[in-house]
Formats: C-alpha cells, sequence, structure tokens
C-alpha cells in the first residue's frame, strides 16, 4: 500500500482571483494555497504578476492553464509554452496543471475546454504532446477531466479509461475534478462512483471542488454557485479511496466576498481533515475493461476539430456532420449549442473588461450588437482571450453603424486598448535618479532616452481621457467630449497613469519614442519655440520619477548611463 508521504498534499485552497486581492493581501487569511490561472499571469508584466509574487511569498501556488489545447491536431504553440516556462521559472508553483481537453483549430481559438472522442488516435496523440510539454518544464504536469455537453458514438473506452491511458502512458498526474464528474455522470448516464473507483490512486494529484448550474435536460459546468450535497458526497468517497489529496475550491462567477469563499473552503477542509489517517488504495477498486484492441470505425480527430470549430464560429455551419450519440432525449447536435453560445459570451466578457468606457457610452445592448458583429467578423488567433479584441478600434472605424454616427468611439476603443498594453507590459528596471549625475552639460544633447515598453502617446480630436476617467459616472457633454487631447500613457508601478500633454511637449517625447537624440529634437522644435525656454529638465526630472524611463544612452561613444 503507498504511503501518504510519497504524495505530499497542499491542503484546502482556493482559486486565486482579482476580486480578492485586498482581502488576501491586507489579512493573510488562513488558507492552505492558491491555485492561479494561468494565462492570466503569464502574459502580463503588471500588477497581476506582482501580486502573484507577493502571494507566492506567504502561501504554496499551484499554475492551472486554460489554453495549452494539448489535444489539438494543431502544432503546440512555442510562445505559448516560451512564457509558460518563463512564468513556472520564476514563481516556481508546486503544481502545473491544464485540461484534458482542446480549444484550437486550425490556427484559431475558440477559448473553451472542447470535448475529445476517446479513442486510441486521442490518446496516442496527447501523450506525445504532454512529453513534450514535460521535457520542457522538466517536471511531471497535471491533466483535468473537462465537463463535456456531447458523446461521440463510436468511443473506444470509457472516459476513466481515456483520462488512465494518458496519464499511464505519458508519466503525467491527474487533477481530478469531482464536480465534472457528477456533472457528466448525470449528462452522460454513468455512474460517478465507478468513475472514482475505477481510476489509479497513484495518479491522482489533486481534486476540484466546485458548483454547477442545472438547466433542466442538462447540468452545465459554471463555478457559480456553493457545492452541492451530492459532490461533497462525491469527495468523501475520494477521500476514503485515494487518501487526504491536494484539494481546491473554484469559483469563477457570481463570486461571493472573500468571507463567503473563506466559509465553503473551510467546509472542505473538515471533510478532508476526517480522513487524516487514510491511505490511498494501491488497486482500483473496480477493475474496468481496458482500450479494445478493436479499433471502431469513426471520424479523424483533425475533422472532428474541423467540424465542431465550424459550428462553434458565429457565422459557422449549424449541422456540421458529427456522429454524436443523443444527450438527455434530445439529438446530440442539439447539445452543441452550448459551445457556441460559449464562444460568444466569452468574447463578450473579454471586451467588455478591457473596454469598460465604451460599454458604458454604447450601453449593454448596442455593445452585445458590436461584441456578435466582432466574433464573426475576427475570428480569435491568440490563445490569451485578453488579446482577442485587439481589431475592435479597427472596426469601428470602419464600419457604417459605428463610423459615422458617433465619430469618438473609435478612437476611445482605441485609447482604451493601449492603456490595457500599457497595464501588462514587461517591464524594465527604471532609470535611476542617481545616475543623472553622470550625465554632463555637453553630453545631453547626445543622449537617446529609451522609454519603458508601457510608454506611448495618443491623439484624439476628442477628450477620450475625459471620458475614461468619468467611467462610472455621468457623461459628460458632448460640447466637453469635442475638445482634442494629446495624451501620455505610462504606468508607474503597477498602476497606468496618464497626463495631458501640451503641444511641444507631445512633439518632443514623440521625436525621443523615435530614437532620436535629445538634441536632434529639440533642433526641430527650435523654430516653433524660438522665443520660448522648454522645461525639458523639469520634464525629464518627471519622467524619472514616474519610473517612465528605462535607460539613457549616449551616441557618441559606446558608454550607457
Amino acid at each position: 500500500m503507498a504511503s501518504r508521504s510519497q504524495r505530499p498534499s497542499l491542503g484546502c485552497g482556493v482559486g486565486l482571483r482579482p476580486k480578492h486581492y485586498p482581502a488576501i493581501t491586507s489579512e493573510w487569511p488562513k488558507v492552505d494555497w492558491f491555485e492561479a490561472v494561468t494565462e492570466n499571469y503569464m502574459d502580463s508584466g503588471g500588477r497581476p504578476v506582482a501580486i502573484l509574487e507577493k502571494i507566492r511569498g506567504h502561501y504554496p501556488i499551484g499554475l492551472h492553464g486554460v489554453a495549452l489545447s494539448i489535444g489539438s491536431m494543431d502544432p503546440l504553440n512555442q510562445n505559448y509554452l516560451e512564457r509558460l516556462k518563463t512564468l513556472v521559472d520564476r514563481i516556481q508553483p508546486e503544481i502545473v496543471s491544464d485540461h484534458l481537453c482542446w480549444s484550437g483549430a486550425g490556427g484559431e481559438h475558440l477559448h473553451d475546454l472542447l470535448p475529445l472522442p476517446f479513442t486510441e488516435e486521442a490518446v496516442q496523440h496527447i501523450v506525445s504532446r504532454v512529453q513534450v510539454v514535460q521535457d520542457l518544464l522538466k517536471r511531471p504536469i497535471l491533466l483535468e477531466n473537462v465537463s463535456a455537453y456531447v458523446t461521440f458514438e463510436y468511443a473506444e473506452m470509457t472516459e476513466w479509461e481515456f483520462l488512465t491511458e494518458v496519464a499511464c502512458r505519458s508519466g503525467c498526474g491527474i487533477l481530478l475534478d469531482l464536480n465534472n464528474i457528477y456533472v457528466n455522470a448525470h449528462n452522460h448516464g454513468f455512474d460517478a462512483s465507478e468513475y472514482v473507483e475505477s481510476i489509479p490512486s497513484e495518479k491522482v494529484q489533486q481534486f476540484h471542488l466546485a458548483g454547477h448550474t442545472d438547466m433542466g435536460k442538462f447540468l452545465f459546468d459554471t463555478h457559480s454557485a456553493p457545492v452541492i450535497e451530492p459532490v461533497w458526497g462525491l469527495y468523501r468517497k475520494a477521500l476514503k479511496r485515494f487518501g487526504q489529496v491536494t484539494t481546491l475550491l473554484e469559483w469563477d462567477e457570481n463570486i461571493p466576498d472573500w468571507a463567503g469563499l473563506e466559509a465553503e473552503c473551510r467546509r472542505a477542509r473538515e471533510i478532508y481533515q476526517t480522513f487524516a489517517d487514510t491511505e490511498p488504495q494501491t488497486e482500483p477498486l473496480l477493475k474496468t475493461k481496458r482500450t479494445s484492441s478493436e479499433k471502431k470505425s469513426g471520424q479523424s480527430l483533425r475533422e472532428i476539430q474541423q467540424m465542431i470549430k465550424s459550428y462553434i464560429q458565429p457565422a459557422g455551419a449549424k449541422n456540421p456532420g458529427l456522429r454524436l450519440n443523443p444527450q438527455g432525449g434530445d439529438p446530440g447536435v442539439d447539445r452543441m449549442s452550448v459551445y457556441a453560445g460559449g464562444y460568444t459570451a466569452r468574447m463578450y466578457e473579454s471586451l467588455s473588461e478591457v473596454y469598460e468606457t465604451l460599454k458604458e457610452v454604447m450601453g449593454e445592448e448596442s455593445f452585445m450588437r458590436l461584441t456578435e458583429m466582432y466574433a464573426k467578423r475576427y475570428p480569435s488567433h491568440d490563445y490569451n482571450l485578453t488579446h482577442a479584441g485587439r481589431h475592435l478600434p479597427k472596426m469601428l472605424k470602419s464600419e457604417k453603424p459605428f463610423s459615422k454616427e458617433e465619430g469618438f468611439l473609435a478612437d476611445l476603443a482605441k485609447f482604451e486598448w493601449e492603456v490595457s498594453e500599457a497595464f501588462h507590459a514587461f517591464e524594465k528596471p527604471p532609470f535611476e535618479a542617481s545616475q543623472l549625475a553622470q550625465i554632463g552639460a555637453e553630453d545631453w544633447e547626445n543622449l537617446r532616452i529609451l522609454f519603458q515598453p508601457s510608454v506611448r502617446l495618443f491623439q484624439s480630436p476628442w477628450a477620450v481621457l475625459k471620458l475614461w476617467e468619468k467611467r462610472g459616472q455621468a457623461k459628460p457633454p458632448m460640447d466637453e467630449i469635442r475638445q482634442p487631447q494629446k495624451i501620455l500613457i505610462g504606468r508607474k508601478g503597477t498602476q497606468v497613469r496618464c497626463e495631458v500633454l501640451e503641444d511641444l511637449q507631445q512633439e518632443l517625447l514623440a521625436g525621443l519614442l523615435k530614437g532620436k537624440t535629445l538634441g536632434s529634437v529639440c533642433e526641430e522644435l527650435a523654430e516653433k519655440a524660438a522665443e520660448l525656454e522648454l522645461p525639458i529638465a523639469q520634464w525629464f526630472s518627471g519622467w524619472v520619477q514616474d519610473g517612465l524611463i528605462a535607460s539613457c544612452e549616449l551616441t557618441s561613444h559606446a558608454a550607457d548611463v
């Protein structure tokens, strides 16, 4: 019998969400560990990763991804893997996990945890990819069983056999989501207890607990409610079967305040602690048949993914020809609407987060129509949903319904996109004020100033900054909006700062950002400012104090300042 010491447990933790940052960093509550969504931190060099590092100093951290797309027929995304490795090396998490699913095909991302056929072809494909990821990270990863709303009629094994085959052949561990087991058991008509009792105990390294929504004919995994009693019961069975396994409580929608989440976690810990003396059972309690040696005739993994993509996309096919089992008395294709509706819903959430002011100005209904139009016009090619909205300003500028009526909408969207880019930019160590003493008076004209990646200039005939600063408040009258603004955007610490610039200051910065020396830019401004004494030293000092300058270099010789 395996010893518990061979599988150390972190205890009971919760998912790390921005809503709870203040409570966590001010109170340092009694929670065993936190799990962070990988993509929220691997593509951000600002406040999110700074908070994560701060919390990492007090608690163990797990990184849980949603975009590895381990089951996709597309090649593994090398940019994604490099950024994942950088974050893993930086944070040194206790656990790195993702989902046993796919999320994109043909170079386009659908931003969902999409179902796989339980076939030998899929197992072999996934195993080879898991090994690539583990070799890169130099550690085993965990794969989570996902909730699914369709199943394929030519499956060659059960879901738990599929999960077991992938884990045993690839060497990865299993993140066993007990809510997902319960949801799938209800939706697809199998016994949740049989699932739990058939998984090899040595592969199970973590549990997930969450709530779901009853949609009548099926259960929908929303993570928007408390854990229900049958799932708590399944948790007890799992603890009895596997012993004390690291447990994580997920809550992603309708998120309660910290006290409410902590109370739910406390209940999980109380159950967890009652199994302190339980040893994991080495052999499965139920020995179900292994993968069938007889390959069934069905659609290939590539065909399935292309068909599902063609259905999910807003302008996609209504009946893509998938061979699906009936679901709840309905044809399987009817349940595909869950995935199709999810794509637009997630796009709406992403655009709402980036374009908060634009949404306020347009109103909920118009913004939803804009999202639907955008989702049809611009399929996502980025694994990070936050980046999916980069083309929205261009669409607002070119589309007649938006370009003619409210002319400032495109500029407002472009401004908010620039602010979002600044918020997530990966900054360099700032230029220190003490280094100014190294710059001689005769050297200033040969000085090239290198700004932080977050720094950018924005110019508009509309007072977009005024609108942005008034978000959540009454909208300024149109005569106040019809005023041109030149704006400096940059990040001071972890917060984006915006400043309205005078014409000459804007021109000076524009030249410097193009890589021109301070002397050459000043010469260009001399004719316009012949009778003015520009406060360049004051401006420079302010940029240094705000951390907007990364470094300075003298072009007359090789030395950096």
